[in-house]
């Protein structure tokens, strides 16, 4: 759209009583990651893009750039700015996917759900485990979030990605 590559990040359809049919999505930039809200016709078409994935593991990030190793051993560079969002989800080594448009490096792709362990967590209260107050904690990767009083430092913790909230306790 607009000579751009947009990613469909949500996506409803509306039927009024009176007058067509409409879609109202929310869109996201793959070049500059800005999101937009657009209401389409029922029946607009678009160009559509030719996506190519490639699968890299994550290596390191420094003050600038993450750097990713592809499965041809080809060393990847992208700027922090890009990577940002992602990497406080995932470990060194984890498996990504880089996303290309027209052999463009356009986006990093992470699993919606990840494990990650706890390494910082307030005490809980004694008789205050079981209700669903939640209280701040650190894992492994730097990333702060809330968790239910239950969980402790040592604890694995499922995360969701997309929304960075706690989901369950994976495992102690």
């Amino acid at each position: 759209m607009d000579s751009q590559p947009w990613l469909i990040v949500d996506i409803s359809f509306m039927s009024p009583g009176k007058g067509g049919a409409v879609y109202r999505t929310k869109l996201k930039n793959l070049k500059s990651g800005n999101f937009i809200e657009r209401t389409f016709k029922s029946g607009e078409e678009f160009k559509t893009m030719e996506l190519t994935y490639k699968k890299a593991a994550y290596l390191y990030s420094d003050r600038r750039n993450s750097v990713f190793l592809a499965d041809d051993k080809q060393r990847i560079s992208l700027p922090l700015e890009m990577t940002a969002d992602k990497i406080k989800y995932i470990k060194q080594n984890s498996e990504v996917k880089l996303m290309y448009v027209d052999a463009e490096l356009l986006a990093v792709e992470i699993p919606i759900k990840v494990d990650l362990k706890v390494t910082e967590a307030e005490q809980a209260a004694k008789g205050n485990t079981a209700t669903n107050v939640p209280k701040k904690i650190k894992v492994e990767t730097g990333l702060e979030l809330n968790a239910p009083m239950f969980i402790k430092a040592g604890d694995i913790i499922r995360i969701n990605t997309e929304t960075g909230e706690y989901v369950e306790r994976a495992s102690n």
